[in-house]
C-alpha cells in the first residue's frame, strides 16, 4: 500500500488502463493457502485493501489488481465478480495471471477432469487449471514448454475460427505458488514485448516482470515498486524458480523459450 508504485497506485494511476475489475491478496497459513479478494475497484476500496493486507502474513504473498480481458465477448455482469477475481485457489496451490487467452472455450474442453473445476467465466482460471494438468508429475520447465506446445496444438485445429489473433494467447505472465515452490513465467507470444508501456514506468515494456532479490527474499512484480536499481527485468521466455529451503531461498533463471 505504501510503495511508491505499489499495487493500489498501479491500480488508478493512468486513467485510460484503470485495473479497475476486482483485486486479491493471497498467503499460506500453517501451509494451507488463504484469500482475500473483491470484485470492486482497489481504488475505491482502500479500506478493505489495507485490512487484507494487515492479515497476510507468511513467507509468501501474493497481490493481483484486475483488467478484465473478455475473449468470449461477454457482457460486462458476467464479467465481474468473486469467481472471476485472482487469485485463483485449487488444493494447494495459488495463482495470478496477466494477459489475455483467447481461446479459453477450448482449452477448457482439452482439460478433460480439470474442467469441473473452472467455476467463472475468466480465460485467466482456464489457464490456472491448464498449468496444473501439465505440472502434475513433471518438472516444472517441462511442464510449462508442455503446456505452450499444447496450447499451440489447439490453436492449429481451431486458429481459423478467430481470424483476427495471430496467436492463441497475448500474455502469458503468471506467478503459481504452493507456498514452497514458486514459478513466475514471463512470456507475451513469439513476437516479443510489443510497444505498449507499464503503468507506472514509461521505460518498461508492460509485460516484463520485475525481479528483486536479497539474500532472505525474492520479489516478483509486473513493475518495480520503488525507483531503485535492485529491481532487474525477466527476460522474455525466461522461468524463475524460486524454492523456500530451511532458513533460504534457491532461485534459478530458466530459459522456456
Amino acid at each position: 500500500m505504501d510503495a511508491p508504485t505499489s499495487l493500489f497506485v498501479q491500480s488508478h494511476i493512468d486513467k485510460k488502463r484503470k485495473q479497475g475489475d476486482g483485486w486479491g491478496i493471497g498467503w499460506f497459513e500453517s501451509g494451507r493457502p488463504r484469500v482475500f479478494k473483491s470484485p470492486r475497484p482497489m481504488y475505491r476500496d482502500k479500506a478493505r485493501v489495507r485490512l487484507a493486507a494487515r492479515q497476510a502474513k507468511g513467507k509468501v504473498l501474493l497481490g493481483h489488481v484486475r483488467w478484465a480481458s473478455n475473449p468470449l465477448k461477454l457482457p460486462r455482469r458476467e464479467l465481474i465478480g468473486l469467481p472471476h477475481t485472482q487469485p485463483f485457489r485449487h488444493g494447494s496451490w495459488l495463482f495470478v495471471h496477466n494477459g489475455t487467452l483467447y481461446i479459453s472455450r477450448e482449452v477448457k474442453a482439452a482439460l478433460g477432469p480439470w474442467a469441473k473445476h473452472v467455476k467463472g467465466k475468466n480465460d485467466s482460471e482456464v489457464l490456472f487449471y491448464w498449468l496444473l494438468k501439465h505440472l502434475n508429475m513433471r518438472e516444472p520447465v517441462r511442464a510449462v514448454r508442455s503446456s505452450i506446445k499444447g496450447l499451440h496444438r489447439i490453436w492449429d485445429a481451431c486458429r481459423r475460427r478467430y481470424p483476427i489473433y495471430r496467436h492463441p494467447y497475448h500474455g502469458l505472465n503468471w506467478v503459481l505458488t504452493n507456498g514452497r515452490l514458486l514459478l513466475a513465467f514471463c512470456y507475451v507470444n513469439p513476437e516479443g514485448f510489443g510497444k505498449a508501456k507499464a503503468l507506472c514506468h514509461s521505460g518498461q515494456p508492460y509485460y516484463q516482470l520485475q525481479i528483486n532479490k536479497t539474500a532472505d527474499a525474492v520479489a516478483v512484480a509486473s513493475e518495480p515498486l520503488a525507483p531503485d536499481s535492485t529491481w532487474q527485468p525477466l527476460r522474455h521466455g525466461r522461468l524463475l524458480v524460486a524454492q523456500i529451503k530451511g532458513q533460504t531461498i534457491s532461485t534459478r533463471f530458466l530459459k522456456v523459450i
